[in-house]
């Protein structure tokens, strides 16, 4: 049986791959019928691939287990004891265990990244780093785990909202009028909520498609009334590959304001020679994955997905076709229809840009 106390142990094993079959199917189960279940899970997945060394995961597990099952003890019936018994000797003690436990992520994090930059340096190699806001998710992670705890207490006020939580993400952009935008997979793949931040404010969305192989993802908002803009996107997704030299842009949200960056394709092939894939000499910052990459037309060729370390400006894209051929294996009722037409094609700059913002969003998840 899978509980509370024992979730940890199953997220160890789980990221070990030493589930049965049986025993994966067990644990869909579980955790689809249980949302409190789910939440514990998603902390513990998040903390056991924070910490490294098995002597790191066994504190940690040690450290849920506790809290679970102080939870459980000292959980008062209504007619025994006052809620106020439970605020202050358990969660006090457990509060600050756990902010210790956060600390020593955020700490063990940056040190390890900073011992791996340093050796990279000095052995002269060159990695990808994918444009996600790690920092983000790690706060991310400390904000569950005190929240969870906060929520722990009976006399405990409402609880952080998914919106108020969602502290990273990427870039995405609109491929249908009607609610259906484009990111990368790795953008959304661990997320427990998807918000897509629209004029109307931060919206909930869920994943329709995915190409884990090509780092797409298609999302639709759950609004099925909401339109991006009147009539028909202004840009249109183009087939064929560009060439080298073809100058290019990108507008995306490495912060809360969209970001405007410009370059060129400096080889027709990505990292490590990967065909699906443009390399760009062009700046990109966390927060920038899933952001469209256009020709001087206004078409979008590709999408942003990583960038080379130790460079200035060496970014990579994954070709729109990957993109159109995801959009062609849904099924027909999903009712995806591409843009095929550019209407921004002969305006400057500035006015494609402009045209182009209200189909560009930060997406946000937790």
């Amino acid at each position: 049986m899978i509980t509370e106390q024992n979730i940890s142990e199953w997220a160890e094993r789980y990221l070990r791959h030493e589930l049965s079959e049986a025993e994966q199917a067990l644990l869909d189960r579980a955790l689809d019928a249980d949302p409190g279940l789910y939440r514990q899970w998603m902390q513990s997945i998040e903390l056991l691939r924070t910490f490294h060394s098995a002597a790191e995961q066994r504190e940690i597990r040690n450290l849920i287990r506790s809290v679970a099952e102080d939870r459980k003890a000292w959980a008062p019936a209504a007619e025994e004891k006052p809620a106020a018994a439970f605020s202050w000797v358990p969660f006090g003690k457990y509060l600050k265990m756990t902010a210790a436990a956060a600390g020593l992520i955020l700490f063990s994090s940056l040190s390890t990244y900073f011992f791996v930059a340093k050796k990279d340096n000095k052995a002269g190699q060159q990695q990808v780093t994918l444009l996600r806001r790690e920092i983000e998710r790690i706060k991310h992670s400390q904000t569950k785990i005190i929240d969870s705890l906060n929520k722990s207490r009976p006399d405990a006020q409402a609880g952080i909202s998914d919106e108020e939580v969602a502290l990273y993400g990427g870039t995405g952009f609109a491929i249908s009028n009607d609610g259906y935008i484009a990111t990368n997979y790795h953008v959304v793949k661990d997320a427990h909520s998807i918000y897509v931040q629209t004029r109307k404010g931060d919206m909930k969305a869920y994943i329709v498609a995915r190409e884990p192989n090509a780092d797409i993802a298609i999302l639709k908002l759950e609004d099925r009334s909401y339109r991006f803009g009147k009539g028909a996107l202004p840009y249109n997704i183009a087939r064929p590959v560009s060439g080298l030299g073809q100058r290019v842009f990108t507008i995306g949200y490495p912060k809360d304001e969209v970001v405007y960056n410009e370059g060129y394709i400096s080889c027709e092939n990505g990292y490590k020679g990967d065909v699906h894939s443009y390399q760009l000499e062009m700046t990109a910052n966390p927060g920038q994955s899933g952001s469209p990459v256009l020709d001087k037309y206004g078409s979008v060729i590709a999408l942003i997905t990583s960038k080379q370390n130790n460079t200035t400006g060496t970014t990579y894209a994954i070709h729109s076709k990957a993109l159109i051929e995801l959009v062609e294996s849904l099924p027909k009722s999903a009712g995806v229809r591409l843009p095929e037409v550019n209407r921004i094609s002969k305006l400057e700059r500035t006015e494609q840009v402009r045209k182009m913002r209200d189909y560009v969003f930060s997406i946000k998840v937790n």
